[in-house]
């Protein structure tokens, strides 16, 4: 299947089809345009004069909301296709988020459903952007294309908090139009230049995939790799949750917290492309399961007695192990997959990543607040698990139907 030679940063994205860099693009320009999340409690609490519980309850709308919208986003692209799907979710994500401040005197209820709602199709584009992705690119470059689509996603996320923070200055109402204009204008470059019907992908119904998500979860060793990638986020997320409790349980200031993060994002920006080139030709199931495991065991050390040096030690491994492991995780639904179940493969651990995200806060939470080390020894364990259901359950893609009988089963559902 793949290039027994390293595909380089350059080479891959200077070959890459006009088609991919337009989806890449609009990923980046989305993702730096999201400011809802960061700035949907302040709008609530300091322009709409509401509560701060009743504003905490609307970001918990909006992220519960994101779970089905993953999930349902997979079996809609399956159905209807990759483009309808990106530019529907992005279009009726537009709307709603710009009807945000307009309802925010009317009644919560429906602010709440309209919030639950954007959650919903905001996230709803996510496998079928993979899709497209998966469809465009040939198999030897969609890990490094995987990597280039994470380069867009992190310099957005860099970005956008700055001009988010920026258009607040002006009127927090400013910020959720803008937010709008980025996801409608994503969905009108998705509709001019994206093809309608890429190589082995139906924009009609699919035929041999009915089911739901049933085909794919009788897919036994994609279900393990689908549970590895949940222990992984739940540990991933401490950074979020645990570790600013964790700095400030040491003494430090804020700062020190916000350094770490900045140290995170940046060296995932200038690293995962370069690295990805050297670490392509590896088997996946190597690169997976090791990355997914160190990335645990860099979190896990910031529960370690030491000074300032081990957050910053335990910043750069959970780094390492990211880099290492999320281009090909991003990569493997789509290579792996019976292409008329595709969508639903890639929004299966999408969903998996969500829930993992959504409940490993409250775990991390409660664990700190018993014995603050427990909470890091979980990240551990939960490594090792993550790790062997990674390395149990990942097949290389090129032997895929000829060394797995469940995949073949699948194929035939």
């Amino acid at each position: 299947m793949a290039d027994s030679k390293p595909t380089g940063v350059l080479r891959t994205l200077r070959e890459l089809p006009s088609e991919v860099v337009v989806l890449l693009v609009g990923i980046g320009i989305n993702r730096m345009g999201s400011f809802v999340p960061i700035f949907l409690v302040l709008f609530l609490t300091r322009e709409a004069d509401y509560p701060a519980a009743r504003a905490g309850m609307a970001l918990t709308a909006f992220g519960l909301g994101a779970i089905p919208g993953v999930l349902a986003g997979g079996a809609i692209t399956d159905r209807v296709g990759a483009r309808a799907s990106i530019a529907g979710s992005m279009t009726v994500y537009g709307l709603l988020v710009a009807a945000v401040p307009l309802l925010a005197g009317e009644s919560m209820w429906l602010l709440l459903v309209v919030i639950a709602c954007a959650g919903a199709t905001g996230q709803l584009y996510r496998p079928a952007a993979t899709a497209m992705l998966a469809e465009l690119t040939p198999a030897d470059r969609l890990v490094m294309a995987s990597a280039a689509m994470r380069l867009g996603l992190n310099t957005g996320a860099t970005l956008g908090p700055l001009l988010g923070a920026s258009l607040a200055q002006v009127s927090y109402t400013l910020v959720f139009f803008v937010n709008a204009a980025a996801a409608l204008l994503v969905a009108a470059a998705v509709l001019w230049r994206l093809p309608v019907m890429p190589r082995g992908m139906s924009d009609g119904p699919a035929t041999g995939a009915k089911g739901g998500y049933l085909p794919a979860l009788r897919d036994r060793r994609y279900v393990l790799v689908v549970a590895g990638t949940f222990l992984v986020a739940v540990v991933e997320i401490q950074y979020q949750t645990v570790l600013p409790l964790e700095v400030a349980a040491r003494g430090h200031s804020d700062y020190v917290f916000t350094s770490l993060v900045a140290l995170n994002a940046l060296v995932v920006i200038l690293g995962e492309l370069p690295l990805t080139r050297v670490l392509q030709v590896l088997p996946m199931r190597l690169t997976m399961a090791l990355g997914s495991l160190v990335l645990c065991v860099g979190v896990a050390l910031f529960g370690l007695p030491a000074g300032l040096w081990i957050l910053v030690v335990g910043t750069l491994v959970w780094t390492l192990g990211e880099i290492v492991s999320a281009p090909p995780v991003s990569a493997y639904p789509a290579l792996i997959a019976p292409p008329e179940l595709r969508g639903r493969y890639i929004g299966l651990m999408a969903t998996s990543q969500s829930i993992g995200y959504a409940v490993g806060p409250a775990i991390g939470a409660a664990l700190f607040e018993l014995h603050d080390a427990a909470v890091w020894s979980m990240c551990a364990a939960l490594g090792v698990g993550a790790a062997l259901c990674i390395g149990i359950g990942v097949r290389e893609p090129d032997k895929t139907a000829a060394d797995d009988s469940d995949a073949q089963e699948v194929g035939r559902t």
